[in-house]
């Protein structure tokens, strides 16, 4: 044999199947890759708010002249919430907690907003005492603002997570 009389390598010998050109199946009506609930859910609106108002917060801090370094503690805080938010909303409107079974997103929701609140309460608190500035008295009183915020979302995390059923057989949570 030489090489013209031979098949070729790529194909496979057999029946061939027909292709089905038509359009693609739907995606289960059930199921859908996007929480579109948790944007109109209380917690979503609550961490919407504070993202709005964070970057309130930023934008007044970072336009106005320097006050003794001050604003750069608000300026960073505000940034690492905002960035922080974000991706625990993007963990819950894509529902990651239902790809990565091992990870409490409830808990790490709770810890890491209580912990946001905190810090914008401690910066947006010196921001405002030390420094004199209109634009940085602003920026500390959205960052008061996205406290609120943050905190009633706390509340709603930890009030949520009391109300669960208990999983365990032995009562321990």
């Amino acid at each position: 044999m030489n090489a013209q009389n031979t098949t070729p390598t790529y194909i496979t010998p057999g029946p061939t199947h027909p292709v089905n050109y038509g359009p693609p199946p739907p995606p289960p009506p059930h199921e859908s890759r996007i929480d579109k609930a948790y944007v109109t859910s209380i917690r979503g609106i609550l961490k919407f708010a504070c993202l709005i108002f964070s970057f309130i917060a930023f934008i007044c801090v970072v336009s106005t002249p320097q006050c003794n370094g001050n604003h750069a503690f608000l300026a960073s805080v505000t940034w690492l919430v905002m960035i922080m938010q974000t991706i625990i909303i993007i963990a819950f409107l894509f529902r990651l907690k239902t790809k990565f079974i091992g990870i409490d997103f409830e808990f790490l929701d709770f810890f890491a907003t209580s912990h946001d609140a905190l810090y914008l309460l401690i910066a947006s608190s010196v921001t405002i005492h030390y420094c004199r500035l209109p634009g940085q008295i602003a920026g500390g009183v959205m960052g008061i603002f996205a406290f609120i915020f943050l905190a009633a979302d706390a509340v709603a995390i930890f009030l949520a997570r009391r109300d669960e059923p208990v999983s365990n057989s032995n009562g321990v949570r």
